[in-house]
């Protein structure tokens, strides 16, 4: 498989380059090491182990990267990696991360499934590699980045939906709006509510000027990977305020729920509000995760999206394929 990287444009009022991760890892020994320590997981070693082992399959491949422009009022230029598997894939699977993340914090997403699907995981705009534009970053502007990357990438649909933190509220809205193109729908450690500290809520909504919120980011912020004034328009701004309970009832697209056994951002209880509102909704609390399970517990991630796509393993833990279970009459 080739793991190659785009640059997709998008035009709107205020132009933005996105930096879009579609593959199967990341491309080198670095970006496995900035993953590794930007991940604040739970259980670092179980984090460092897995990480390291996708390092051995990313580290040997070349990453290329490819100039895309989508054509509108005002030309954007955006960047993206698409993999997938060498022989023909089963589907789409598209990953959404939390704000002051970044694509590479599902590596051990994408290095997994990309045996069996095109993968497709992106910076948003203001994180990343991604274009940080002076704009609003409302979620009406993410769901135009997101709506047009998709009709621009042509990507086979309906497709599989994961979204971590932020990326919820993106996923949710636009599988409200338009669920014939979301197969299944992952939420990680989401909300349609999501708070953090209060003193921390209120510090970020102080005027404080641009210049000196970016001086105090190697004290306030060392792991994000977005500028302040970045985090501060999408935390204070579009997040906090951001109401999405009347959504859940109207999806009615497969969804499994995961969250972390203790993750104070999104705790378990809100998660079970959310399994009841949404019917046919299944629920995963991974033990000992916090608020990026997907880093801090890889492999019960996985497990968890692997069953819920139909993705088996025998007992050895091997996963099963659908000819050879047919030619031995088990399908």
């Amino acid at each position: 498989m080739e793991l190659t990287r785009t640059i997709v444009t998008v035009a709107k009022s205020a132009p933005v380059r996105l930096n879009i991760a579609v593959g199967c890892g990341c491309s080198s020994r670095r970006t496995i090491r900035h993953a590794a320590r930007d991940a604040t997981p739970f259980d670092r070693r179980t984090t460092r182990s897995v990480l390291a082992r996708t390092a051995e399959v990313s580290c040997l491949m070349e990453l290329t990267r490819t100039i895309v422009t989508v054509a509108g009022g005002a030309p954007v230029r955006l960047c993206v990696i698409d993999a997938a598997p060498a022989e023909a894939a089963q589907g789409t699977m598209v990953f959404i991360h939390g704000a002051g993340g970044c694509a590479e914090q599902w590596l051990p997403q994408l290095t997994r499934f990309v045996r069996n699907y095109r993968v497709i995981a992106f910076d948003l705009r203001g994180h990343g590699q991604s274009e940080a534009p002076r704009s609003a970053y409302t979620l009406e502007e993410f769901l135009w980045d997101f709506t047009q990357l998709l009709d621009r990438l042509q990507m086979r649909e309906p497709f599989i939906l994961a979204a971590h933190s932020f990326g919820g509220p993106i996923a949710l809205t636009f599988t409200a709006a338009q669920p014939q193109r979301v197969a299944r729908l992952a939420l990680l450690a989401t909300a349609p509510e999501i708070h953090l500290h209060p003193v921390l809520e209120m510090a970020l909504k102080l005027p404080i000027p641009l210049t000196a919120l970016e001086r105090l980011r190697p004290v306030l912020a060392p792991k994000l990977h977005a500028p302040l004034f970045v985090i501060k328009r999408v935390l204070a701004g579009t997040l906090f305020p951001w109401r999405g309970w009347d959504l859940l009832p109207q999806i009615t697209t497969p969804t499994l729920i995961i969250g972390g056994q203790f993750d104070f951002i999104v705790p378990p209880s809100v998660l079970q509000r959310m399994h009841r509102m949404m019917p046919g909704s299944r629920l995963e609390i991974i033990r000992y995760a916090r608020h990026l399970p997907q880093l801090e517990r890889p492999q019960a991630v996985n497990r968890a999206i692997e069953h819920f796509i139909g993705i088996r393993r025998s007992w050895r833990g091997e996963v099963e394929d659908d000819d050879i279970l047919r030619e031995e009459g088990l399908l």
